[in-house]
């Protein structure tokens, strides 16, 4: 009922009653005289009436005033709702319960580079990239079948073919009845995020100079090799490589050469191997290849000999053309190994087989090897012990003046006798020592401990006695030598020219100029420099004029043969002439004869050491024999 009408049948109601009760009433009232309240009945019957249409005014104007208001603010709420779904920053799209887009905000237009014309009326399906599973759509309308919410992540693709990553979120909506008459999609571009996990995960599996798989990787592979080799009755061969003296490589060129030449034996390696096959780097200069499905051993010959060619190329680094070789060591599954840490074992210990050959070869695992790899690995785990337990000392050799007879100096001698394994030669741990980077405390130790026990005889009146101490190409390459050697030399209270450093010419193959640069700050403390085992290998006499050598220490394999070997004696003559024009001491290693001894004389050469005079002795049989032979 309208407000006019029903204002009118409330006044006709009122207007009724009044006349019907209101005569009655003063009949009631004033039986006796009623006449002369009449006039007064009008006037109330007025102020009554027009009191009741002014109440009635005044709650029409009030609800309409509050319905006014709720709608003001309801088209607000609406207006605001609007806004914030046109300028959120996630695409909203619309659709009816057919897929039809009948609504897309402004995001939409902006992430996927559809205007809001060319996407109303079409199908969500614009946006697919074919990049996202099947499985993932069937599940999505399987959902919103049951009336549930979905939420899940999805691959669109923009207009420009681009793709980019979505977080969506798709509910219907329903009218008062609760059927569907719409479905609305949130979507959030993910894929600045998705690409950070992306590059993570890059990380974590992949070697980032090589960009091969990691060791973590690999080995998660050569998991699922095997895997794949039971189920389908295969054999899975892993190659194990490792660049031969890569570390002359770092020393000689730099870091950054080392690294090209990595990443270039990356990619040698890579091809050489098929793409169902597998290349990683396994740390270092070490590489592992997991070889998949190969009818026979044949097959994995071919690969290493491959791999072998292609990585002896030379490599073209900074205008300088480098070489290397490798060792390869193989292990096949399931005869060699039933797991992958069984199988890398032993294509590691394989590997060291090859390397102990020579190098530049390959070789497959057997049961002899794997007994040399694990006296290796038992010889390199008691060797970080032996500091701790005390198990090093020092032997110690006299080096004697030809003239005179005298015990000028003594050469130490390292040496190791383990509980376990007995004694073991220096030429088994000392080059292990150098793999492992145990070389630097042992070699440390080795300079404290015979600076200390020179000290003590010359304490004790040797105070003609000096000291040759043999440093390691890694040892030398240390930053802490020369500190080292000048804080004991200091703590001791001894002079530097006592001392001398005897290094191999091997480490006068590497950058030049550091190790120039090296034995110059080790001369300033008055420390002697000498060349050791001088023609052990490939010898150059100009060594003996571009750095300074104090002394040259001539290798114990010319002796054997000296007085047979007309070469041999024309090397040393040839030697003895430049050594004595350079003004640089000569000392002969390995003399056990008399005829040895006459013959270098005859050529002027300086000093001897040998057992012809005495072997390497323990420092206090050294004292006693230094009390028999040494200078009266």
């Amino acid at each position: 009922m309208t407000f006019p009408v029903k204002t009118a049948a409330i006044y006709a109601a009122f207007a009724i009653l009044w006349i019907s009760l209101s005569d009655t009433a003063v009949q009631l009232l004033f039986a006796d005289d009623s006449t002369h309240i009449q006039p007064y009945m009008g006037w109330a019957f007025v102020f009554f009436s027009s009191l009741l249409i002014l109440i009635l005014l005044s709650r029409e104007l009030h609800k309409r005033n509050a319905e006014q208001a709720r709608s003001t603010a309801s088209s607000q709420q609406l207006t605001r709702l609007s806004q914030a779904v046109s300028q959120s920053p996630v695409s909203i799209i619309i659709t009816d319960t057919q897929g039809n887009i009948e609504y897309v905000n402004q995001a939409f237009e902006r992430i996927s580079g559809f205007s809001r014309d060319e996407a109303i009326g079409k199908n969500p399906r614009i946006l697919r990239s074919n990049k996202t599973p099947a499985a993932t759509y069937t599940s999505l309308w399987k959902t919103l079948s049951d009336g549930e919410p979905w939420e899940g992540e999805l691959l669109n693709q923009r207009k420009d073919r681009s793709l980019y990553w979505v977080q969506a979120g798709i509910s219907a909506v329903r009218d008062d009845k609760g059927d569907i008459t719409h479905f609305v999609s949130i979507q959030e571009d993910i894929s600045l995020r998705k690409a950070q996990e992306h590059e993570i995960k890059h990380q974590a599996n992949y070697d980032a100079l090589t960009e091969l798989p990691n060791r973590f990787l690999a080995m998660d592979r050569m998991g699922q090799a095997i895997n794949a080799a039971i189920r389908h009755d295969q054999t899975v061969v892993v190659m194990f490589i490792d660049l031969d003296n890569f570390k002359q490589i770092n020393d000689n060129h730099g870091q950054d050469s080392g690294d090209q030449m990595i990443a270039m034996a990356a990619s040698r390696i890579q091809q050489a191997i098929r793409q169902t096959d597998t290349a990683a780097r396994f740390g270092g200069d070490e590489f592992m290849v997991i070889l998949n499905d190969l009818e026979s051993s044949d097959d994995a010959s071919r690969v290493a000999e491959k791999v072998l060619s292609k990585l002896a190329a030379p490599y073209k680094i900074d205008d300088k053309n480098l070489s290397i070789t490798a060792s390869i060591g193989m292990a096949i599954f399931p005869s060699d190994g039933q797991d992958p840490y069984e199988l890398l074992r032993n294509a590691d210990a394989a590997m060291f087989g090859a390397k102990d050959d020579g190098g530049n070869r390959y070789a497959f695992h057997s049961e002899a090897i794997n007994k040399s790899s694990a006296k290796r690995m038992a010889v390199e785990k008691q060797l970080r012990l032996a500091l701790a337990n005390n198990e090093l000392h020092l032997h110690y050799q006299p080096i004697v003046d030809i003239k005179s007879g005298k015990i000028t100096a003594v050469e130490a001698l390292l040496r190791w006798d383990n509980p376990e394994l007995g004694s073991i030669s220096p030429a088994q741990f000392v080059p292990l020592a150098e793999a492992t980077g145990l070389i630097l405390p042992i070699g440390d130790w080795v300079i404290r401990t015979a600076l200390t026990q020179i000290k003590s005889w010359h304490d004790a009146g040797l105070t003609d006695l000096k000291l040759s101490i043999n440093i390691s190409p890694r040892h030398f390459g240390s930053p802490d030598l020369s500190r080292t050697i000048s804080q004991t030399l200091e703590q001791l209270g001894l002079p530097g020219e006592l001392l001398e450093l005897e290094i191999t010419e091997s480490l006068l193959l590497r950058n030049q100029e550091d190790t120039l640069k090296a034995l110059q700050k080790l001369r300033k403390l008055g420390i002697r420099i000498a060349l050791d085992d001088f023609g052990a290998g490939i010898s150059s006499l100009t060594h003996l004029k571009d750095f300074p050598f104090d002394s040259l220490k001539i290798n114990r394999s010319f002796m054997h043969a000296i007085l047979d070997q007309p070469q041999d004696q024309a090397l040393i003559k040839a030697t003895l002439a430049m050594t004595q024009g350079l003004g640089i001491d000569t000392v002969a290693k390995g003399i056990e004869t008399q005829e040895q001894l006459e013959f270098l004389s005859q050529q002027g050469l300086s000093r001897i050491q040998g057992h012809l005079y005495s072997a390497a002795l323990p420092a206090q049989e050294f004292e006693g024999y230094y009390a028999q032979h040494g200078p009266r």
